[in-house]
This record gives structure tokens, sequence and C-alpha cells, in this order.
């Protein structure tokens, strides 16, 4: 009865804000099927962007479900629950069909096992209940298979390259190594706001161009994203060191 009570309470307005941000979070399936429709016809540029415009609301949804208090507004509606379903689509499903049609990974039955490991492996961090640290650092590899493959897409690895990469990125899958969430972990928050900014400013000049690339555009991406592994391994071996 009392929660009753207290969902009652809030106010018309507070209840629209809610709703709202679920409706921002739920624009990520539309930019999801955007994207698939895309890959489809094989405008990879334009599918690239709409899986830019999914990642853009992953990374502010969170914060406003915060800020609105979704979560008690609306109980009875699993915003953690929404979040995953659209980060594995965007993070990991149709950047695994992607990598099978397009990524040179051999013949097409180890591209299909490649495929499978991708979407299976991601399962370990989807359900996992420990995905987060007490700092609010990401344990093990987040399944962000969109940000592999597109790597994989403008470095155009041969076949073993990728296999290996892939395989390697799944193991950490389920390490106890740290990744950084540059939006909600506290330490270098700045630093890692602006890293993430000038590595989606890369991105989107590397992917409109490509193959062809300034000197410049290519050093800043690489700096960028090797900040934000480098923040992930510090983090991994500061904690093993305050608990030895």
């Amino acid at each position: 009865m009392p929660e009753k009570t207290s969902v009652s309470s809030y106010t018309l307005q507070q209840k629209i804000a809610a709703w709202s941000v679920h409706a921002f979070t739920i624009s990520g399936v539309v930019w999801a099927c955007l994207a698939m429709l895309s890959m489809a016809y094989g405008r990879y540029i334009e599918m690239w962007g709409w899986l830019a415009l999914s990642l853009i609301v992953d990374a502010l949804d969170g914060t406003l479900a915060r800020r609105y208090k979704v979560s008690q507004v609306v109980p009875w509606f699993d915003g953690v629950a929404l979040d995953l379903i659209v980060d594995y689509l965007t993070w990991t499903f149709i950047p695994a069909i992607f990598m099978y049609r397009v990524i040179d990974l051999g013949p097409k039955p180890v591209a299909m096992i490649m495929m499978i490991i991708v979407c299976s492996s991601s399962m370990f961090c989807y359900c996992n209940k420990a995905m987060k640290s007490h700092d609010n650092y990401f344990v093990g590899f987040p399944a962000a298979w969109n940000i592999v493959i597109l790597y994989l897409y403008l470095l155009q690895f041969p076949a073993w390259g990728s296999i290996t990469t892939i395989l390697v990125m799944t193991v950490l899958t389920v390490l106890p190594i740290t990744f950084v969430h540059p939006f909600r972990v506290a330490h270098l928050q700045i630093p890692n706001i602006l890293a993430t900014v000038v590595w989606l400013l890369c991105v989107a000049y590397l992917t409109y161009f490509y193959p062809s690339a300034p000197m410049i555009v290519e050093i800043a991406w690489w700096a960028s994203g090797i900040w934000f592994i480098g923040v992930g391994i510090w983090r991994t071996f500061r904690q093993k060191t305050t608990h030895h």
C-alpha cells in the first residue's frame, strides 16, 4: 500500500517526463531498424550513422533516467531491461551481422562461427549482475562490438588478424579487467568525455571519407582510443595493488 501511495503522489508532469525518457530509449530500436535496412542495401555509411545516433541515445538516457527518477515514477516498467535489449541490438547483434557480411574472416563457415561467438559471449556481459564495479567501471569487455567491428572495418585486417582480435575480446569478456564508462566514472571524467568527443569526431570523418584520411585525424583517433584502454588498465592494476 505505501508503494502505491508513493507512486500516485507523482504529478502528471513527472509521469510525462519519465515516459519521455523511456520513449527516448525506445528510439534506439528505431535507429537499430534503420541500421539493419541500410546494411541490407549495402549503404554502410548510413548504417554507421544510425548506429551513432543509437550510441548518443545510450550515452544520455541513463543520466536522464536518474535525473527524472524514472524507476520511482514508473516502477512497473523495467527501464534497465529496455536499455539492455536496445544495447544488445545496437552494440552486439547488428555489428555481428555486419561482421559476417563485410569483414574478411576467411571462408563463410568461419565467419558464421565468429558471428555466433560474438553474439553468445555477449550474454556473459548483459546477464552479469556484477558487470559494473562500485566506481562504475565495466568489469570485463562490455560487449562493445560496434567499436571493435568499426576498427576492423577501417583497418582492413587480414582474416587471421580479425579472427584473433575477436577471440581476444571474447576472452576479455570474462576476465576481471576494467573498462572506463566515460559518463559514469567520476575519476578523470572531463578528460574521458573530451576523449570520447575526439574519438567520435575522428570516427565520423574516417568512416565518411574511408579509405583516405589525413594523418592528424588518424593520430587523434588512435590517441583517444588508447586513452580509454589505458585508463581501464590503470584502474585494473590500481585495484589489485590496493587489495594487496
